[in-house]
């Protein structure tokens, strides 16, 4: 684990739970430049949480911190005219990149959700928040498909549940 991950983990743990909550995380991910809402981070905690603790410890933040760092590779990657953001071209590119499959329906539909000022710009962090639901939404599918068929009937409560686990 590289050391500089550590001392980032122990500088924002402020009460020195050896955990980070969403508050924390919030804090922590500001330092480094990457401005979330309560709700994304409250996310990041969900995905990254293995124990279910409602917090993230040493180990589950640096595979979030893996995670992040891949994301920003890839934004990077596919920012090729170095202006900050990416257009929908390169959020598509960047996906496909990233193993998602997505048809343009989808894409499009789940571009907007993700687009709150409807500029067709995506920064990194609205980028990191739309490969987050798209990491979620995988997750979520993989569970109800246990036949990997790449189809599932759910019911209404069942859908509820796959929606809610997704934002």
């Amino acid at each position: 684990m590289a050391q500089n991950v550590q001392q980032w983990f122990m500088a924002v743990d402020v009460d020195r739970s050896g955990q980070i909550s969403v508050q924390e995380l919030q804090k922590a991910l500001a330092l480094g430049n990457l401005h979330f809402s309560l709700a994304v981070c409250r996310h990041l905690i969900r995905l990254y949480d293995k124990d279910q603790s409602g917090q993230i410890g040493l180990n589950e933040f640096v595979d979030l911190h893996g995670y992040l760092v891949q994301c920003q590779q890839t934004f990077y990657q596919h920012d090729r005219n170095r202006a900050g953001y990416l257009s929908p071209p390169d959020v598509w590119n960047a996906v496909q990149s990233a193993g998602y499959r997505l048809d343009t329906p989808a894409f499009e539909a789940s571009m907007r959700a993700f687009d709150p000022d409807r500029n067709a710009r995506f920064e990194l962090a609205e980028y990191i928040a739309f490969t987050l639901f798209l990491r979620s939404a995988a997750n979520t599918f993989q569970g109800f498909d246990q036949a990997r068929e790449s189809r599932v009937h759910l019911d209404f409560n069942q859908f509820v549940y796959a929606a809610a686990n997704c934002r």
